[in-house]
């Protein structure tokens, strides 16, 4: 048997679930000097999860700690919305809730995962087509792992993030856009 996680790659997120993300990104701010943060508001994801179709809503800010994303993630959707951040908000576990890794063949990824035990997931698709896998193991249910699959654009966002951080002066540390727009 493969060792849970092993053979994916290199993390390149870190995702935490937040309450308010505003507030989240003003602390990261001013606790940890991370920034800019670029937040994405009012995203709509094609989801399924659970044996149903949906779509989920969320906000979500970004921000690089050298190569590796930082996520903020909050959810736009009613408390009693089966989604995989359902959980968390209900005992009110703010923090980390999945790492995410590129996937050049995210079938072959997921599959893997469930090889592994990660037997519960979820799938999203952005607008753009782009899908997102999130995926639970029984083993490690308090953290969940995410496959990005892997474009040219996903590699440019994280490689223009990275420089961007590096270079950051302070300025402007907050950069707000509506999904819809983009």
């Amino acid at each position: 048997m493969i060792p849970i996680g092993k053979g994916f790659g290199e993390i390149v997120q870190v995702a935490y679930l937040v309450e308010e993300i505003d507030v989240a990104m003003e602390h990261w701010l001013r606790n940890a000097g991370l920034g800019p943060w670029t937040c994405f508001r009012n995203i709509e994801l094609d989801t399924h999860f659970e044996g149903r179709d949906f779509t989920m809503h969320i906000h979500e800010a970004l921000a690089y700690m050298g190569e590796l994303q930082i996520q903020l993630v909050q959810s736009l959707d009613p408390p009693d919305t089966i989604t995989p951040y359902q959980s968390y908000i209900a005992a009110r576990h703010w923090g980390v809730h999945h790492m995410a890794f590129f996937a050049a063949d995210i079938e072959a990824a997921v599959e893997q995962a469930g090889r592994q035990g990660f037997d519960r997931t979820c799938a999203m698709r952005d607008k753009g087509g782009y899908r997102y896998y999130y995926c639970q193991s029984t083993a490690m249910p308090d953290v969940w792992i995410e496959f990005l699959e892997s474009y040219p654009d996903l590699h440019t966002i994280f490689k223009d993030g990275i420089a961007a951080a590096a270079k950051w002066n302070g300025r402007d540390p907050i950069r707000n856009f509506e999904y819809a727009d983009l």
